[in-house]
């Protein structure tokens, strides 16, 4: 008669030393050094991997302003820490926005946010699927993330384990009820919004 109790212990004390070992591989990659981790597009099944990956840049500074990392074709030269990003991830133009359930309107002080090409769809051909797991739709080329601390309200250093962490737990869900919980904010903050007699307008693309 099998014993299945036995098999249970046997099978969890194997989960347990999975972790353990999991935990120590990854310990090198819990330190906090800089303030951008760049995510490349390449793929990746396990999070010690992920976090091989994952490149700090020290580097990095973002635009001072969103007008300023749009690339106008009058010729005009964009201020000079948007060439260096422009030149290092081979972007036409820098774009960013808060990961969904780590926004603004969010809980908790750790609103995260990513950098990108602005027009990846067109000018990118490599799948992201790190990126893809943060934003929820097909993303393309170089992404660099960030945490901006609510309370100082300064990008605070940040570890590639962190940003693996993130990942891995969007990739399995882990994130549905804070993106719920925020898309909730937005909508009764919308509804006050048109108590106030606001009209809102729905944009559309143009027919093709």
């Amino acid at each position: 008669m099998t014993n299945y109790s036995k098999w249970d212990k046997f099978a969890a004390d194997l989960a347990s030393d999975t972790d353990g070992e999991e935990e120590q591989e990854l310990h090198d990659f819990t330190h906090q050094r800089s303030r951008y981790i760049h995510i490349p597009p390449r793929d990746f099944t396990r999070k010690p991997q992920l976090c091989k990956l994952l490149e700090e840049d020290a580097s990095f500074e973002p635009p001072s302003s969103a007008a300023a990392g749009v690339c106008t074709e009058s010729g005009e030269e964009p201020e000079p820490a948007v060439a260096r990003v422009l030149k290092k991830y081979g972007w036409s133009s820098v774009g960013s926005q808060f990961i969904p359930g780590y926004g603004a309107g969010s809980q908790g002080d750790d609103l995260w946010r990513v950098y990108f090409d602005d027009n990846f769809l067109s000018t990118q051909k490599t799948p992201n699927a790190g990126a893809r797991a943060l934003l929820g739709f097909e993303s393309r080329g170089s992404f660099v993330v960030a945490c901006l601390d609510r309370k100082s309200g300064e990008n605070r250093p940040i570890s590639r384990k962190e940003v693996a962490d993130l990942i891995m737990r969007r990739q399995q869900g882990g994130d549905a009820e804070k993106i719920n919980m925020e898309m909730e904010a937005q909508r009764e903050r919308m509804k006050a919004f048109e108590s106030l007699g606001a009209e809102t307008v729905e944009l559309k693309a143009p027919d093709s």
